[in-house]
């Protein structure tokens, strides 16, 4: 299977779908969910850069690179505002801030890849911690909240858990070195793609269940 340069585009441009939603109805956000809604609103901006610098230079690496790291410190504010590391568990915040970086500088200026190829290893550790941080809010919410389908947090990390899942697997192929055919590599990349579109439409609906409490006010 093979998709036209343009066609990943437009599927990577669903973005701005929680984009604009999200300037939207900024106001009516609460607070926890500010730092998804900022990382958001970065991946427009990033994916922005990302075609000019693929349309000017034909490479578009080193932006991908730094917005991985971003991304990373970002999703860790969010699980923060989502009490994920609250009590004994701040230590782990740090520890994975802390992680993220030194495996991103080792992994960028220590070896060729930052020139050359995509941070395997830092993408895997990362994807990795995601997933886990995902389903351990999963499983908090399937005790505490009832309509699990408008619950944007709920949304969220199921989104994650699809899309960095499927990454693991596919940054394995890469650093395993298997030697696939092209259309075996090639299909791979463009369930990729259809799998981000696939988050981002569930990120969408997320935004869209964000909302504040109203307060409670009895009628006479």
């Amino acid at each position: 299977m093979h998709l036209s340069y343009y066609t990943t585009v437009a599927l990577a441009f669903s973005i701005y779908i929680s984009g604009i939603i999200a300037i939207v109805r900024f106001k009516q956000i609460p607070e926890k969910y500010r730092p998804f809604v900022y990382l958001i609103w970065i991946g427009c901006i990033n994916e922005v850069i990302s075609v000019y610098l693929a349309f000017r230079y034909h490479n578009n690496i080193i932006c991908s690179i730094i917005y991985t790291l971003i991304e990373s410190l970002f999703f860790l504010w969010f699980f923060k505002k989502l009490k994920l590391f609250d009590g004994r568990n701040k230590k782990w915040l740090y520890f994975l801030v802390v992680l993220f970086v030194g495996i991103w500088i080792a992994n960028s200026f220590f070896t060729d890849s930052f020139a050359t190829d995509i941070t395997y290893y830092f993408d895997i550790v990362y994807a990795f911690c995601l997933v886990i941080l995902s389903i351990r809010v999963i499983n908090n919410l399937l005790f505490t909240e009832r309509d699990l389908i408008k619950n944007p947090a709920f949304l969220i990390c199921i989104g994650l858990v699809i899309f960095f899942t499927y990454q693991i697997i596919q940054r394995m192929f890469g650093l395993a070195g298997l030697k696939s055919s092209y259309e075996f590599r090639s299909n791979v990349q463009v369930l990729l793609y259809f799998i981000n579109f696939l988050v981002n439409l569930i990120f969408a609906l997320a935004v869209l269940w964000m909302r504040k409490k109203q307060a409670f006010t009895l009628q006479f």
